[in-house]
């Protein structure tokens, strides 16, 4: 099975989409927290579908390197935020 660049931007596509309404939608710093690394898989997905489908030969992997970059990113994003996101022991909810 053949799989050419329109799936590969579709499905990459679907899943910013599903990242950025779940941003938008959440009212929760953690909640819209959960919708980034949907939003930047699929950035990062169709980073990569255009680089392996790129007719020239300059740089191939560009897209797959940017890729790497951006899934530490989110990583350290969401560290940060849940981080951020947590009580803190001056706060009722911290008390226990």
């Amino acid at each position: 099975m053949t799989v050419t660049l329109v799936p590969v931007l579709f499905v990459g596509g679907a899943l910013f989409a599903t990242g950025a309404f779940t941003v938008a939608y959440r009212r929760s710093f953690p909640g819209a927290l959960a919708g980034l690394p949907l939003l930047l898989g699929g950035a990062g997905l169709d980073l990569v579908g255009v680089s392996r489908f790129a007719t020239s030969s300059a740089d191939r992997v560009a897209g797959q390197e940017f890729a790497v970059v951006l899934a530490g990113l989110t990583l350290a994003a969401v560290a940060a935020g849940a981080a951020l996101a947590r009580p803190g022991p001056g706060t009722p909810e911290g008390r226990r």
